[in-house]
């Protein structure tokens, strides 16, 4: 599965149920143009990590309510997003970030000790449970396919 992705007809919904013009939401983010939204919406370009969270708190909504994942089993690139954070911002003690990025990757490897869960989860402003779900959510969906005998 590749990167989680916003989607946009989730955004023009919820910017709509909100009674929002892209004005009106371009402005309360701070964006310098409208055609933001519009891009966003037609799915011509992603936000920024940093406007997810934005994003669904002008709207009213979760942030992973945004992207193309289940919100009950996220994964755990999903959770970052929702955090509005790039890679590169996801660090923490005995933590690496080539470490996260493995995990977020879904690579198989040594299972992250619970004080480097328990730091990934206060960065990402969620409990150690929802990261370690997330981290096994993530290897599901990166799992190689077995090839079938046909």
């Amino acid at each position: 599965m590749a990167r989680p992705l916003l989607r946009g007809d989730r955004l023009q919904a919820a910017r709509e149920a909100r009674g929002l013009t892209r004005e009106q939401l371009a402005t309360e983010l701070e964006l310098s143009s409208p055609a933001r939204i519009r891009v966003w919406e037609a799915g011509l370009e992603r936000p920024r990590p940093r406007f997810v969270p934005r994003l669904a708190a002008a709207l009213g909504v979760d942030p992973l309510h945004l992207l193309d994942v289940d919100p009950a089993d996220p994964p755990l690139a999903a959770l970052r997003l929702s955090a509005g954070l790039a890679t590169n911002e996801v660090t923490a003690p005995g933590m690496s970030v080539m470490t996260y990025v493995r995990l977020e990757d879904g690579r198989p490897g040594t299972e992250p000790t619970d004080d480097a869960l328990r730091a990934v989860a206060e960065v990402l402003r969620v409990d150690a449970a929802r990261v370690r779900a997330a981290i096994r959510r993530s290897r599901s969906d990166h799992a190689p396919v077995a090839p079938s005998n046909g």
